[in-house]
């Protein structure tokens, strides 16, 4: 048996193993299992309480989006709205039940928890694959929905107004070419006040038909599309990552009821 400076065995030291079964087994001896198993249950409170600002951010972003959607006609039938509120909600109670259940020492709870763990483990790890792998083919469908919204002047008054609010806030004008998507009838919001490299002249006839030359507007030459397009691939990033972060917090969520639920049994 190899000892170490103190004296003390290999069955003495705060250590685990793995079983093939992935149950985690506790090597401690009796005196420090007492300890160990109330830090691991800190721990996994800990552990919880982040799964469940998880869950809560997943509802408070799902309520803005859905507040902004519902102000647009064309996008009012959207049934990933409440798929999201759907997830948001399951991963509170699934918080819930595993924090109840390894304070009270509820061993039906703690494995419930973690079968739910589990299975939302091989989901987020099928969702992750998804994301990467089909990348390239959601910016694209974005890309081809932006360009077939043109010409502007012929969406609902409220995608309008709406768009027209984004263009003068980010100093924008059209999707893709610019002033010309908005065809015939091109809004004030895309009017360039601020003048410099960021304004492009766009000539436009008099009401009086007779006069031989034309009047010179100023709009902004920076296409919203483009922007629209640049922050898309950005929250995809964001998405991925945060699903990536939501695999490892499930993987520590599998780990530690696995060993709770472990212990549960052995004094049971």
């Amino acid at each position: 048996m190899v000892m170490d400076g103190r004296g003390r065995g290999p069955h003495s030291m705060g250590c685990f193993y793995i079983q093939l079964s992935t149950t985690f087994t506790p090597c401690l001896d009796d005196g420090n299992m007492a300890k160990a198993i109330s830090v691991l249950r800190c721990v996994f409170g800990f552990f919880n309480l982040l799964f469940a600002i998880a869950g809560l951010a997943v509802i408070i972003v799902t309520i803005i989006l859905h507040i902004r959607i519902s102000k647009v006609q064309e996008f009012q039938n959207v049934d990933a709205v409440y798929s999201l509120y759907v997830i948001g909600f399951i991963t509170l109670g699934i918080s819930f039940l595993g924090a109840y259940g390894a304070f009270r020492k509820v061993k039906w709870m703690l494995i419930l928890f973690l079968v739910l763990m589990v299975l939302g483990l091989s989901i987020l790890v099928f969702f992750e694959v998804v994301l990467v792998l089909f990348q390239h083919w959601v910016l694209q469908v974005v890309e081809e929905a932006l360009h077939g919204l043109a010409p502007l002047d012929a969406i609902s008054e409220e995608s309008q107004t709406l768009f027209a609010k984004f263009q003068q806030d980010v100093e924008c004008c059209g999707l893709f070419k610019g002033y010309e998507d908005w065809g015939e009838h091109v809004p004030p919001s895309c009017d360039c006040t601020s003048g410099g490299h960021n304004c492009v002249a766009m000539p436009q006839n008099t009401d009086d038909q007779t006069l031989p030359f034309q009047h010179e507007r100023s709009v902004y030459s920076q296409t919203c599309g483009s922007l629209l397009l640049d922050w898309m691939k950005i929250l995809y990033s964001s998405v991925m990552g945060f699903v990536f972060v939501m695999i490892a917090l499930t993987f520590l969520g599998v780990a530690f009821s696995s060993c709770l639920v472990d212990n549960i049994r052995r004094r049971g």
